[in-house]
């Protein structure tokens, strides 16, 4: 895990400095890079423009967060945390079921907007 966090700023720097270079000249990315120039503006651009991939990809990076649980809750000097989490949706069902609800809810919404919208 630490490899990681030694490695990580070497990549995005190396990135920044050699590769975007690259990649923005070359002719077959320039409409791509002119288009999203920003992280955000990337961001939007690879996932289509559309609300409900990016929704989608936040659902997992979430499922990805909560997989990790246990190292991130030893990493914080937590290690009951899964324990606590379990205990309090034991005690009170319901809220599993309006986290559910919102996700749906928000789901629903981002589709709905994309079915309204022509290009």
């Amino acid at each position: 895990m630490i490899w990681i966090a030694a490695v990580l700023p070497g990549v995005i720097v190396g990135y920044a400095l050699f590769l975007r270079p690259v990649l923005h000249a070359l002719p077959q990315l320039k409409d791509f890079y002119a288009e999203a120039d920003g992280f955000w503006q990337k961001v939007w651009a690879v996932c289509g423009r559309s609300v409900t991939i990016i929704w989608g990809v936040v659902l997992q990076l979430l499922g990805q967060a909560l997989q990790w649980i246990d190292p991130i809750a030893s990493a914080l000097g937590d290690p009951e945390l899964r324990t606590q989490i379990t205990d309090a949706l034991q005690t009170n069902p319901k809220v599993l079921g309006y986290v559910l609800m919102a996700i749906s809810f928000i789901t629903i919404a981002a589709r709905l907007r994309g079915i309204g919208k022509t290009e």
